[in-house]
């Protein structure tokens, strides 16, 4: 398609362009924002460059695709009830994010977006992994595909939030810092999603379940899940269908949870990494 106000640049990788053109920081036309979103549906993640965004600039841009929505987990920065800081400090050993995952997909009503600024990037390393969860979809078998969308799924946030999660532990806490936190009661609660998620925008499936979001299909047990949510990670996760964005002070990433699936990488040990994240309201998973 045709572009009149920016430029898209999709031989970054094999999902997701590289969109120049544009500054973030100012309010931006319609058409403008017409145009980006385009090329988010048609192109899954989108990437900015040389951005000089506040929290409530960030938060701004952000809100010209859908109703802003909070992070249950995270304490949100003083400028903005919405933006909330990823930070791992030099000394620390465990990362946010740091799987194969779609956000919050154990909400009711999961993100259609996340969008998330680089303010301080380490020396070497803390690059992002974003894979194509349409494609990888597609290039299943008819009958595998079948026999997915007949299954639903039991989503939860309590393998890594709750009592018995991941980041309960005292390392976990001391690595996270003292944004992270809060909402046990959420933490410990269940939602049913299916395991193919139809976007409701294009209408394209693609695969939704994760093995950090969701806790079994419904009706087996979490041993017999977990056997076709490793083969669909391992699937989803194939050179064909990941892109490794490297980041840089001053970059935003945009994509799409309903049909991306991402895994922040935890190599930089040493070094300070901080991030601003947001994220739009979306539909029920259909």
């Amino acid at each position: 398609m045709s572009y009149f106000h920016i430029s898209v640049d999709n031989q970054i990788g094999p999902v997701g362009a590289l969109v120049s053109g544009v500054d973030l920081s100012q309010p931006l036309s319609a058409d403008v924002i017409q145009e980006i979103h385009a090329a988010w549906l048609r192109h899954h993640v989108l990437f900015f460059r040389d951005q000089e965004l506040s929290p409530s600039a960030q938060a701004r841009f952000a809100s010209y695709f859908g109703e802003l929505d909070q992070y249950p987990f995270m304490k949100p920065v003083d400028d903005s009830a919405y933006v909330i800081p990823i930070v791992k400090e030099a000394g620390a050993t465990i990362n946010f994010g740091g799987d194969w995952h779609t956000d919050t997909s154990y909400k009711s009503y999961p993100p259609k977006a996340t969008l998330l600024y680089a303010v301080e990037v380490p020396e070497q390393g803390g690059d992002t992994l974003f894979a194509d969860a349409t494609a990888a979809y597609a290039a299943l078998s008819p009958a595998m595909r079948v026999s997915l969308e007949s299954w639903q799924g039991i989503y939860s946030p309590k393998l890594v939030h709750g009592q018995g999660g991941d980041y309960k532990s005292v390392a976990a806490k001391e690595n996270l810092g003292d944004a992270y936190g809060g909402n046990t009661e959420f933490a410990e609660s269940e939602v049913e999603h299916p395991l193919i998620r139809t976007h409701d925008e294009t209408g394209n499936k693609s695969i939704y379940c994760s093995k950090p979001h969701t806790i079994n299909i419904k009706g087996w047990t979490r041993e017999e899940s977990l056997a076709i949510f490793r083969f669909l990670t391992k699937h989803l996760t194939k050179d064909e269908f990941v892109t490794r964005f490297k980041w840089q002070a001053g970059s935003l990433a945009m994509w799409d949870n309903r049909c991306m699936f991402h895994n922040a990488l935890n190599d930089y040990h040493g070094y300070r990494r901080h991030m601003h994240r947001v994220i739009v309201k979306g539909e029920r998973p259909q």
